[in-house]
């Protein structure tokens, strides 16, 4: 009796281990990928496919303003939103499982192509740091970057320049033999009108290539967004060229004036070479000290230089005339009253068009 009892419970026992075995493979099986609760070492630390094939990322750029471009500061402001989807395997759900749903994530939890924004001056998020990730192992990043991010001016065509506004995004984690760049056309765009006022704003095709920094020779991808942005040049023809021309008009009078009217000759024209430089003060002030001359200050220099070669003349012509050499004097005044306007068209035809 006592043995039946014994074999009694060791059975009994036997069934509850099995039982309980059963249950735990059971939920083993049905769990969730790994990476999508806790943190997992191999999820976060190594790319999808590592040792294969380069992972793809898909990059597209919406661009909703731009609504400052700074000469002198060399900034701009923009406000966009950056679409980043790849493919990870290793968080695709079984066949069984698939219900068409979105599971979200945080972005430290799993794989991710970590990246910068090389010319970022103080750009702020707006979106949370998550991802969604659909049943094949489709992961999509979306963040609103907003404020400023610098770009390099060249002002030697100014004010008739066509400059390039760059969003430069570099991948720091892997080389461009493990991950490449991909233009997503279809999740890009941007809006008809922006905020910016006297810019003519163009979307350019982006450029992918790479990034390598001078102390290490791994070439990191690149993807850049650019901007083109062209000078509303009607602003300072209306402010700078036009009231620069009468000014030369108005030095040009001293021609028509007898050579013996000293002091309405002399007053003119210094007040001509004053006004000049005030324009020239007032031209560089938005710009940044660069070290070459752009095309409005080829004009400045070039009118400056005529009004003081107008000075010259009424001053030789003056003496020409205190000393009984009118006749001579009228001929100096005939002869650069015609030369200072062939001269005049020469300088802005090579400060607005060569």
């Amino acid at each position: 009796m006592k043995f039946c009892q014994q074999v009694s419970k060791w059975a009994s026992r036997s069934i509850l281990l099995l039982f309980v075995g059963c249950t735990l493979l059971t939920q083993s099986a049905l769990a969730e990928p790994k990476g999508l609760g806790a943190k997992d070492a191999t999820l976060t630390g190594e790319r999808p496919g590592v040792g294969g094939k380069p992972t793809i990322i898909n990059i597209g750029v919406h661009l909703f303003d731009v609504d400052d471009i700074d000469d002198a500061r060399q900034r701009f402001s923009a406000d966009v939103l950056i679409d980043i989807s790849w493919n990870d395997p290793r968080l695709a759900l079984p066949k069984r499982k698939h219900e068409g749903l979105y599971r979200t994530v945080a972005i430290d939890d799993i794989w991710s192509p970590r990246g910068l924004v090389v010319n970022d001056r103080g750009l702020k998020r707006n979106l949370p740091r998550i991802v969604e990730i659909d049943d094949l192992g489709n992961v999509r990043l979306q963040q609103r970057l907003f404020g400023e991010l610098a770009l390099d001016l060249n002002f030697q065509e100014f004010p008739f320049d066509v400059q390039y506004l760059p969003i430069d995004i570099v991948s720091y984690r892997e080389s461009i033999d493990e991950m490449q760049f991909v233009f997503n056309e279809k999740m890009s765009g941007y809006e008809e009108l922006f905020s910016v006022e006297g810019w003519q704003l163009q979307v350019l095709e982006p450029k992918i290539g790479e990034y390598k920094t001078p102390s290490s020779r791994v070439a990191y991808p690149r993807f850049t967004y650019v901007i083109g942005a062209t000078r509303d040049t009607q602003f300072y023809v209306l402010t700078v060229f036009l009231p620069m021309t009468f000014i030369m008009l108005m030095a040009w009078s001293v021609f028509w004036l007898q050579p013996d009217i000293i002091p309405a000759r002399i007053s003119i024209s210094t007040a001509a070479i004053f006004s000049f430089i005030a324009f020239g003060f007032s031209i560089r002030s938005n710009l940044p000290e660069v070290s070459y001359m752009t095309r409005a200050d080829t004009f400045v220099m070039g009118c400056t230089f005529l009004v003081f070669i107008a000075l010259a003349v009424a001053v030789s012509g003056s003496r020409l005339a205190n000393s009984d050499r009118m006749d001579m004097a009228l001929r100096v005044n005939s002869i650069a009253r015609w030369a200072y306007i062939f001269l005049f068209l020469i300088t802005a035809l090579t400060a607005l068009y060569i």
